[in-house]
């Protein structure tokens, strides 16, 4: 009898393990995922439906269920868009990732012509297209933003960069409301007609906010111990209106939250204390027969 309590109690110790394991890693959360497959932009279905608004007159956008979101003649209204998702903080440790597609069809090289950021929008939302993003509304919004052009850059340095969002105004796309980065690069993504990707990754560690972009084929990294803001709940996707039409597809926002705390360890030394020398041997059969049934169950719960 006290054999077969401790294989028991060993059986129920092994399953407690493997459960924690697949919790621990199963803490990634798929905030947006938008290919613009329905050809619509006006409903707000989380992850697979944003609604998008923009500053200018919603005449002015098209949704393809092929190609995305193109605002056409961009010349004629900037190119401005946002959406929002439930705000998320970030705890040391978690991060949040942003990536999208985009082309356009005229090549330009005004500073911050193209831009796309995450934002706190301290629940002060846009409710309706053609609302201008130089709005009061926009005055305590912070977050960080990457800043790029729609062609190469004639003076050689580049002029893609990150910058916060840190000085109060009402415009959100004025970099007198940023601060920019110290590092600038060129990006190459500079040609009409292709299809460019770009992304950003905001992830808070120890030592405070780490911003990672890319544009095209470069990526630029920014490290911010002040200025850290750590909630969010908007994205904004921006064009000055230099790039003729411009059109954007495939919008992603990823959270991974911080890591579970090393339970493993602590479950160990308590397996020790309680089992002494056999619990060794008596793990590794534990675990040969309950590992296949904890994976087959983990993968059906991936796939929903």
């Amino acid at each position: 009898m006290r054999i077969s309590r401790q294989g028991s109690t060993l059986s129920a110790f092994v399953v407690s393990l493997l459960l924690a394991f697949f919790a621990a890693h199963s803490n990634a959360v798929l905030l947006i995922n938008d290919s613009f497959s329905d050809g619509d932009r006006t409903t707000q279905a989380l992850p697979g439906s944003a609604q998008w608004l923009t500053g200018g007159p919603k005449s002015n956008v098209s949704v393809s269920s092929s190609t995305g979101m193109t605002f056409r003649d961009a010349s004629a209204s900037k190119a401005t868009t946002m959406t929002y998702f439930t705000p998320t903080d970030l705890a040391i440790g978690a991060s949040l990732s942003l990536s999208f597609n985009y082309s356009f069809t005229q090549a330009a090289t005004a500073d911050n012509s193209f831009m796309f950021g995450l934002y706190n929008s301290g629940g002060s939302y846009l409710t309706k297209d053609s609302s201008s993003f130089n709005n009061s509304i926009f005055n305590n919004y912070t977050g960080y933003a990457t800043s790029g052009v729609f062609g190469t850059d004639p003076s050689g340095p580049g002029r893609d960069h990150i910058e916060a969002r840190n000085q109060t105004g009402q415009n959100l796309l004025s970099i007198g409301t940023y601060t920019e980065g110290t590092e600038y690069k060129q990006s190459g993504a500079a040609t009409p007609g292709e299809i460019y990707s770009a992304s950003m990754k905001i992830a808070r560690t120890a030592a405070g906010i780490t911003v990672t972009s890319q544009i095209g084929n470069t990526t630029m990294t920014q490290t911010y111990t002040s200025s850290m803001f750590t909630r969010f709940d908007a994205v904004g996707i921006f064009s000055n209106g230099d790039s003729g039409s411009f059109t954007m597809d495939n919008v992603q926002l990823d959270y991974v939250g911080a890591p579970e705390p090393p339970v493993f360890f602590a479950l160990g030394l308590f397996g020790v204390a309680v089992f002494g020398k056999s619990f060794g041997r008596s793990m590794r059969k534990a675990l040969l027969k309950f590992w296949p049934v904890l994976w087959v169950h983990r993968m059906r719960t991936a796939a929903h």
